[in-house]
């Protein structure tokens, strides 16, 4: 008897757990910002400055992109959708990383990138 009702209390603890991981906030290695620079670090820094407002690599310098009126190499104002496409599809020198990337990991470099000025 005592027995069955250590496992009712181990199986009501489980269940409380499993009720509330919905509504736990993510552990810090989880969270988009965290997430996104380390994205950024291993996909965009090897070419792509974005901590000094001096060029000091071979792509475009991404300090303050959304903030400036237009995008390197571009008449157009930074948004986060050109901004993704760009991503997504590369550009003339800039490789494509739709295949390995997703929209969500690509939305938490861009979070990454606003995040920084």
């Amino acid at each position: 008897m005592i027995r069955k009702a250590g496992w009712l209390l181990i199986s009501l603890a489980v269940m409380s757990v499993h009720a509330r991981a919905g509504e736990r906030t993510p552990p810090p290695w989880e969270k988009p910002l965290r997430v996104g620079r380390y994205l950024y670090l291993e996909n965009c820094s090897i070419c792509h400055e974005i901590n000094k407002p001096k060029r000091n690599k071979f792509g475009p310098n991404l300090f303050g992109l959304f903030q400036s009126e237009k995008m390197p190499l571009s008449r157009t104002k930074p948004t986060d959708e050109l901004v993704a496409a760009k991503i997504k599809n590369g550009g003339f020198i800039m490789p494509a990383f739709r295949d390995y990337l997703t929209d969500d990991q690509i939305g938490k470099v861009i979070a990454y990138m606003r995040s920084k000025h």
